[in-house]
């Protein structure tokens, strides 16, 4: 099965199931920033968080952010990203992602619960799935839960999922209608040190379990996909998204995919 990488918590979860069907190259650096010293109880109680809705401490919201990253062990091989904020309003932002020769946007909006992305992936409202034997072109027509929540407090467990609807292509040129629910269940399981090419980091430890079940319409019968996948993520308050670890299959065959940040700026 295969998509691109998206955005922080939610991105990496999906990445779990869902790997970009097209050859992406290197991006150029960005400037990194030296990590700042975190207090032995900065997560006591664990991420405290007042101000805008935009305001979170484990994502930073602010336009002219950039993220670079560096994934290896997917079953299209290794690439790199640039995560940048593009856009910021007082109640959501447009975070773009840039690979060689591609550019895709996803919309957020920030409640006071929490941030939570308006799309499956980058690329506005429609995202794009694949087997080895169907594609599938999907919209997304229902969004609950949120992606990060606003205040982390220690084993805090929360779900987001989607309702998409699209077109299935399917074997011999024929399409058929399709309905597909992503759902994320997520917990916090920890604090630890975490060292990535972008520096050293206390960070945050997520657990998370996705499940992708699509149904397609096809001669008066449905046909019907489910995929299952784990991953295990990390946020370096005040810095973002840092390393994922990520295990799912491709064509039934078990891969395991690590994705961690190279370097970054936040203004």
């Amino acid at each position: 099965m295969a998509i691109k990488k998206f955005s922080p918590i939610f991105a990496v979860i999906v990445c779990t199931l869902l790997i970009m069907a097209c050859n992406l190259g290197s991006q150029p650096p960005v400037e990194t920033q030296t990590p700042q010293p975190t207090a032995p109880n900065a997560f006591e109680p664990l991420i405290p968080v007042s101000g805008g809705l935009c305001d979170n401490e484990l994502q930073p919201v602010l336009q002219g952010s950039t993220w670079t990253y560096k994934s290896t062990g997917s079953p299209t091989g290794d690439f790199t990203y640039t995560d940048i904020i593009s856009e910021t309003r007082e109640a959501g932002y447009t975070l773009t992602t840039e690979f060689t020769g591609l550019t895709r946007t996803q919309e957020w909006e920030c409640l006071p619960e929490g941030l939570r992305a308006l799309q499956l992936g980058g690329g506005g409202a429609s995202a794009s799935i694949s087997t080895q034997e169907m594609t599938s072109q999907f919209k997304t027509v229902e969004v609950t839960g949120i992606s990060l929540p606003k205040s982390i407090t220690p084993g805090i467990q929360w779900q987001y999922s989607l309702t998409m609807q699209g077109i299935t292509a399917m074997p011999g040129d024929q399409q058929a209608e399709s309905q597909g629910i992503f759902t994320f269940d997520m917990q916090e399981i920890g604090t630890e040190t975490i060292t990535v090419p972008a520096g050293t980091f206390e960070a945050v430890k997520f657990q998370s379990s996705s499940t992708v079940q699509v149904t397609a319409e096809f001669q008066g019968m449905q046909v019907p996909i489910v995929m299952n996948g784990s991953s295990v993520v990390w946020y370096a308050p005040g810095v973002g998204y840092i390393k994922s670890v990520e295990n799912s299959d491709f064509g039934g065959t078990p891969y395991t995919a690590t994705t961690e940040l190279q370097s970054y700026n936040i203004p």
